[in-house]
């Protein structure tokens, strides 16, 4: 059976939901009435294909023999298996329900499109993917974001291979003409495959090269220099928390020198965080493990104080991009325009630590800040539009945040003075005006006096308010929305609070009236992700080399496109595409997580 035939009899089904009092009896439940439940194999299948999909399972788990044992004794009696040709089947048959109808939204969606890439490589040989994510503001001024493909790349990976699929991307969701912006990671964002799109997509493509490549590997480096450190604690921590009787005896020394008793876990090497929370975790109980762990060892694996010396100052400067980090796996607001305000946190963590007294820390400091000066360089300016369009920031705080930026890392920020911002945002304005702005036909003058004579029956025409009002805002902001925008202090009355909760997309929704066109370069502006990773990914060390295990590698192509698109799908309808590190946090919950942030 096709997916037509299911989806026909599934709407069957549906049709008669509402009329089951007449195919069976009521059941009553305390005063209640439920109508008796029916039982729909097709329905079954679909259900089946859809949960498989959009919750990540292998579709061998719905096969297995004690799944269906499980149903058929627990959940539903008249349920037989389905061989995994036919799940498969069903799955393939509705995501291509799904993507046509995806399809059919982005297609005829009155606006543009930004876009993520992330790329990724199989598990046990070479085929290479690449993840496409499409990033938009609806109707609505809510942030949507969709997989729109998990495709295979032909062999050899290289720059006209990736450009090649990813146009042809596009035009089979006849978005080719419709794409603003692409947020590129470090394997698919070469100079070269961005410049072919320039030359294909001019005059409106943008790009921008990930914030969470960056900050990643930047930690890495850091987390390099600091192995030898680091692996010491690692090592005390592990010698405790493998064995429950060293355990007990460690939390009986912290109770005889008054600390609270804890259970010290080691880190996961793959996920810098807990790295971080590792060490958070020895906040006031260094001199504890050292004594305990020292009394046991000899040689040279013995804990130094300068070995917690250096690795809580690291820990310190690790906090900032923990935030960074975090900050870039929520979906539903916007990250470019808070990505500016991210770069002055970051150049000010940079400013605080520089010259410090311990050698080590100023070698790692040195390659942090050089990578992440020339991600300024480059990124700075695209941030700058999107930071414009924030009414608590505009020109003039944009202007104070650059400049407190060049000041924190001491280098002057080519081309991203005041005046070449002004001169970008109204360059790019001008391009939104001749395409969206109403041409009004001029009145005659006679036309005017007249207007000027009429009265309404209140006294006074609101023509010629209307025209006054205008002529007023002409006169005090400029001639365009943009000077209007740009000359109201829209922020004057905010207290504290809004000002910290602002919520940038509902001022520009309740707005949008007041900037007809201005507000389409405010959505578009808005729209791109800094960072092209999946929130899930953030605090990965391998990120920009995504890995499929072995089991999804074995998955057919197609399958893998299944796959993923319809879990995002799945998750973007119960808005549920964002993720935090509240499960690592849980790991570590007997550390004093108040000293955290």
């Amino acid at each position: 059976m096709d997916g037509a035939e299911i989806k026909n009899s599934v709407d069957d089904v549906e049709m008669n939901e509402s009329d089951n009092e007449s195919v069976g009896q009521e059941s009553r439940i305390g005063s209640s009435y439920m109508p008796t439940f029916r039982y729909s194999h097709y329905k079954m299948r679909q259900g089946l294909a859809k949960y498989t999909s959009s919750s990540g399972q292998v579709y061998t788990s719905a096969q297995h023999v004690r799944f269906e044992r499980f149903i058929q004794e627990y959940v539903q009696s008249e349920y037989s298996g389905l061989c995994l040709h036919t799940i498969r089947s069903d799955s393939l048959n509705l995501f291509n329900d799904m993507k046509q109808a995806l399809i059919y939204e982005l297609s005829g969606f009155n606006g543009t499109f930004s876009f993520s890439t992330n790329f990724w490589s199989s598990a046990d040989h070479q085929l290479g993917f690449v993840c496409v994510t499409a990033h938009y503001i609806d109707s609505a001024w809510m942030l949507q974001r969709r997989i729109i493909a998990f495709r295979m790349l032909e062999y050899p990976h290289n720059d006209n291979v990736i450009f090649q699929s990813m146009m042809d991307l596009f035009r089979e969701y006849m978005i080719d003409d419709k794409i603003f912006n692409i947020t590129f990671d470090n394997v698919t964002g070469s100079d070269a495959i961005i410049d072919m799109f320039k030359n294909t997509l001019q005059p409106q493509f943008s790009y921008m090269r990930c914030l969470c490549h960056m900050v990643s590997s930047m930690v890495q480096e850091g987390l390099k220099l600091m192995e030898t450190h680091i692996e010491k604690i690692r090592g005390a921590i592990l010698y405790i928390a493998s064995s429950s009787a060293r355990q007990e005896e460690f939390s009986a020394l912290c109770e005889s020198r008054g600390l609270k008793c804890r259970k010290l876990k080691p880190d996961f090497k793959t996920h810098w965080n807990s790295t971080f929370l590792m060490l958070v975790s020895c906040v006031d109980y260094n001199a504890a493990i050292s004594d305990f762990y020292n009394g046991k060892h000899d040689g040279n694996n013995r804990l130094c104080e300068s070995d917690w010396e250096i690795t809580f100052v690291f820990m310190n400067f690790l906090k900032v991009f923990r935030s960074v980090a975090l900050s870039n796996s929520k979906v539903y607001s916007p990250t470019s325009s808070g990505g500016l305000p991210i770069l002055f946190a970051v150049s000010e963590c940079f400013a605080e630590h520089r010259g410090h007294s311990i050698p080590e820390f100023a070698a790692i400091y040195d390659i942090m800040e050089s990578r992440f000066k020339s991600y300024c360089e480059c990124m700075l300016p695209s941030f700058c539009l999107a930071a414009a369009m924030d009414p608590r920031l505009k020109q003039h705080g944009l202007d104070l945040v650059v400049k407190d930026i060049s000041e924190n890392l001491g280098m002057p920020l080519l081309n991203i003075d005041a005046k070449a911002i002004e001169a970008r945002l109204h360059g790019l304005y001008k391009g939104y005006e001749s395409k969206f702005a109403k041409k009004e036909k001029p009145t005659s003058s006679t036309n005017s006096d007249q207007m000027r004579k009429r009265k309404s029956f209140d006294g006074y025409s609101y023509e010629i308010l209307r025209e006054r009002r205008k002529q007023m805002d002409l006169e005090t902001y400029g001639p365009t929305e943009l000077h209007k925008y740009l000359g109201v202090n829209y922020t004057a009355y905010m207290t504290n609070e809004e000002f910290q909760k602002f919520d940038i997309l509902a001022w520009w929704k309740y707005n949008e009236g007041s900037f007809p066109v201005l507000s389409k370069m405010a959505r578009d502006l808005l729209t791109p992700s800094v960072s092209a990773v999946a929130p899930e990914f953030v605090f990965s060390t391998t990120v920009g080399n995504q890995v499929l295990d072995y089991k999804r590698s074995m998955q057919p192509s197609t399958m893998l496109d299944c796959l993923f698109c319809m879990k995002d799908w799945e998750d973007a309808r119960l808005r549920a595409q964002n993720w935090s590190d509240h499960d690592m946090v849980e790991y570590f919950a007997d550390s004093d997580q108040n000293s955290v942030d």
